[in-house]
């Protein structure tokens, strides 16, 4: 009971499957449980509880079970193939370097610079016949994040054991001060000498591409958000006023061939199949709304509306065109960890408009972009490039970038 308990404490692994595991491995087998610094692991080597082993060596260690690695990234020995690449860059080729993330970004500071000496060697007698040169070492720099660790630690909590990701953008600056994806990886498994790390880095490849940055790099349909995006290309046409009505139904039978329902008809149904009425605020249609109304209660049928009203007058690309105005469907410029731009289209039949009035058909953004496009709509209408990087300090407390 102990172990187990103190184990999520540290670890943040749950009791029951703590105890699943431990009932179902043979007593032979040790269970990782995770990596931790001497002060976060302080207390359960104090209690030391039946059972717990522990294995202590020297790494860069990156706090909380890697919180962040999804953005910092890891390191690791200098590959095979590239090791040429790397000695003509001053490495003696038996360093770990940055494989990803802010680690192989900020590869140059982090490093340092080797010192060296050249000469000029006898071929024959191979003594020294002249120094051509020489050059200083110098030390690392020091990387600073916007990161908060404290808020990252948590984003990552609130989303473990879904697919996803979280962004948190500080309005009006664009600095980054949580990026959470699901499922992630911890850094510190990559530490070769880690006695969990082979055996954690196998359970790894089970997960649904954990290396992925959903945040930056996971592209998927907005949904209801883009209304902002159709409501805002809707005014702008001047086809649109806020205050605009229409009685919003369980249908919209604009197109032929084709009934489309409101969110609240499928609410409908699933009271029905229960036995119940549909007579709850979420299961009857929401009626007479302003086009500000419509985005509070999310009204799909206004928003086919606007898409086939902008189609009608010859306006079809208006939405796209608000859209990537927004940032939407192309690189945020982020620049410190890959990103994708996914894609906003120009869409040629009304079906294609009336879908992507509602953020779906091929639309496709990132969670990045859609932070930042809301943060823009907080902040006035600006557009700030993201950033990770809040400063690069020589050893001396200089801020070099």
């Amino acid at each position: 009971g102990a172990l187990i308990s103190q184990a999520w404490l540290l670890c943040g692994i749950s009791p029951d499957v703590l105890s699943e595991q431990i009932f179902n491995t043979p007593a032979q087998y040790p269970i990782p449980l995770c990596e931790a610094s001497e002060q976060e692991s302080e207390r359960i080597r104090s209690i030391y509880p039946a059972g717990f082993e522990w294995t202590t060596y020297n790494s860069r260690f990156y706090f909380q079970q890697g919180a962040g690695s999804n953005i910092v990234g890891y390191t690791q020995q200098v590959p095979v193939e590239e090791l040429e690449e790397y000695r003509r860059l001053g490495y003696a080729g038996d360093e770990r370097v940055g494989r990803d993330g802010i680690e192989l970004w900020a590869e140059d500071y982090l490093s340092g610079v080797h010192g060296g000496e050249l000469y000029v060697i006898n071929p024959t007698t191979g003594a020294i016949v002249t120094k051509v040169g020489e050059s200083a070492p110098k030390p690392a720099d020091s990387v600073y994040l916007t990161i908060d660790r404290n808020l990252q630690f948590y984003a990552e909590e609130a989303i473990e054991g879904f697919t996803g990701a979280v962004v948190v953008l500080e309005r009006d600056t664009g600095r980054v001060l949580a990026m959470a994806t699901s499922p992630g990886y911890d850094s510190n498994i990559f530490s070769p000498d880690n006695p969990n790390g082979s055996t954690e880095y196998s359970d790894l490849l089970q997960l649904n591409q954990p290396f992925l940055n959903r945040a930056a790099q996971g592209q998927y349909p907005l949904g209801s958000v883009f209304k902002i995006i159709t409501m805002a290309a809707g005014m702008e046409s001047g086809l649109f006023e806020a205050a605009t009505t229409y009685d919003c139904q369980y249908d919209w039978t604009r197109l032929p061939d084709q009934v489309r329902h409101d969110w609240t008809w499928q609410h409908c149904q699933d009271r029905l199949a229960v036995g119940k009425e549909c007579d709850s605020s979420d299961s009857v249609p929401s009626g007479l709304l302003t086009l500000s109304e419509s985005l509070m209660r999310s009204c799909n049928p206004f928003f086919y509306e606007v898409g086939y009203t902008l189609f009608q007058n010859s306006r079809q690309n208006d939405i796209a065109n608000m859209a990537r105005a927004f940032g939407l469907g192309q690189l945020t410029g982020i620049e410190q960890i890959p990103e994708q731009s996914g894609q906003i289209v120009d869409p040629p039949t009304v079906i294609d408009v009336v879908n992507q009035a509602i953020g779906q058909g091929e639309v496709q953004v990132t969670p990045l972009q859609v932070a930042r496009f809301i943060a823009a709509l907080g902040n006035g209408g600006t557009l700030y490039r993201p950033q990770l990087v809040e400063k690069v300090e020589s050893v001396d407390g200089a801020t070099t970038t």
